[in-house]
């Protein structure tokens, strides 16, 4: 019994250490951002945002913003939730402070240029933001995941506190 509950250590170390092995390193997975592979349009998959309390929420779904990467090292990130109410005015100058209010919470647009760090990191200069306090800055995405077809990245800091991890799908 002893010698089988060893045979079970050895075997599960050796899964740990063989996964560990298969798994990208950093290196590796920084080795796969470059400016060439991000170039084009992408389509939000997800994008989730934890708070400081360990509390997750969906912000955005599918369909719910583009992102598109030109050549020349610029960008333009817009995001609007489908449930934005429509302004009882028809005029977007005299809407409700409740209208107002779900279209600020409900959509963040920002654009600007973009560098790729040799460590893998995208750092978003943005010019110009929905969110004003983002005009202006600097903020970093850190590349999880780049393949043709989906880019992941986690923010350090969002806009709404805490963190979040976006999920973008290629358009073709």
């Amino acid at each position: 019994m002893i010698r089988l509950a060893k045979l079970g250590i050895a075997a599960l170390a050796f899964s740990v250490l063989a996964a560990g092995a298969l798994a990208p390193s950093a290196a590796e997975a920084a080795a796969k951002v470059s400016k060439s592979k991000l170039v084009g349009t992408w389509s939000t998959v997800s994008i989730s945002n934890t708070a400081a309390d360990g509390k997750t929420t969906q912000n955005y779904g599918p369909g719910d913003g583009l992102l598109i990467f030109s050549r020349n090292g610029t960008f333009v990130q817009v995001l609007a939730r489908p449930d934005l109410p429509k302004f009882a005015s028809n005029n977007r100058m005299t809407g409700t402070a409740d209208e107002n209010k779900a279209v600020v919470q409900g959509s963040l647009a920002i654009f600007g240029t973009y560098k790729v760090a040799k460590d893998g990191t995208l750092t978003l200069h943005i010019e110009r933001s929905s969110y004003a306090n983002w005009s202006g800055t600097d903020q970093v995405r850190v590349v999880t995941s780049l393949t043709p077809s989906e880019l992941k990245w986690d923010i350090a800091a969002a806009s709404i506190g805490g963190r979040a991890t976006a999920v973008w799908k290629r358009i073709k």
